[in-house]
């Protein structure tokens, strides 16, 4: 008889990681909104994956946005053939990776939308004093040399980046992706609440920290900078910010 749940107490991702360690042969049907696939495992890998007419990894990272949906699995069922030859952590990975991409884009066309129609965050004079504060921080510091403050939705109230190149959109929309990311790893990994991460680079770092509920403060610098006298140099603007907010 074929062990049967749902997808909402045992996501996608969770049935790969659980037979993927099993080193066992199985087959794993998933049903969702009409539509039905298969995974089948070998020695410890995702072998094979099909859905309607495709097959292969790309069927992984398409399933693995189903949120709702039923699942059975047959042990002992071998794959009828291997079109996967990625690890079962490579494509998790690598379908996480390209969730995050999606997110980024996402975020960013909804803040060119909202940006014409969002009214201001209040009244004048509070954006003309976020605009002065971080334009007091990158004068006064030597390790900081970028900042925005953005809602957790990406939108940017005000920002002070170092290149005219660089998007502040993108700022934004990045910081977006980066709070929920850190919020669900240290839920994850019981943590506590989230107050800060740091994103280091091959040309420098990314500071992301809650500033208030509903506002993050984003702080870029250089590489080898004393990323100590950074972090307190954000958590001097933080107290700033929230007096303004």
């Amino acid at each position: 008889m074929a062990l049967q749940g749902d997808l909402r107490e045992m996501s996608v991702a969770d049935l790969i990681q659980h037979y993927g360690q099993d080193q066992k042969s199985a087959h794993i049907t998933i049903k969702h909104n009409g539509q039905q696939a298969s995974l089948y495992f070998q020695g410890g890998r995702v072998a094979h994956a099909e859905l309607d007419e495709e097959q292969g990894e790309e069927v992984v990272y398409r399933i693995l946005l189903w949120e709702a949906g039923t699942f059975s699995l047959e042990a002992g069922v071998e794959p009828p053939a291997i079109t996967i030859e990625r690890s079962w952590s490579g494509l998790l990975l690598e379908g996480a990776r390209r969730l995050d991409e999606e997110s980024l884009i996402e975020t960013k066309e909804v803040n060119q939308t909202v940006k014409k129609e969002h009214k201001p965050m209040a009244a004048k004079r509070k954006s003309d004093m976020l605009a002065e504060a971080l334009q007091e921080l990158l004068e006064q510091s030597a390790d900081i040399d970028g900042a925005a403050v953005v809602g957790i939705d990406g939108l940017v109230y005000s920002a002070n980046v170092p290149s005219r190149s660089m998007d502040e959109d993108l700022v934004g929309a990045a910081a977006a992706t980066v709070l929920g990311l850190s919020k669900r790893s240290i839920q994850q990994l019981k943590r506590g609440n989230f107050t800060r991460t740091l994103m280091q680079g091959d040309d420098g770092n990314l500071i992301v920290s809650e500033a208030s509920e509903d506002t993050l403060l984003v702080a870029l610098t250089p590489k080898n900078v004393n990323l100590g006298m950074a972090f307190a140099e954000v958590r001097d603007i933080l107290e700033r910010l929230r007096d303004i907010l």
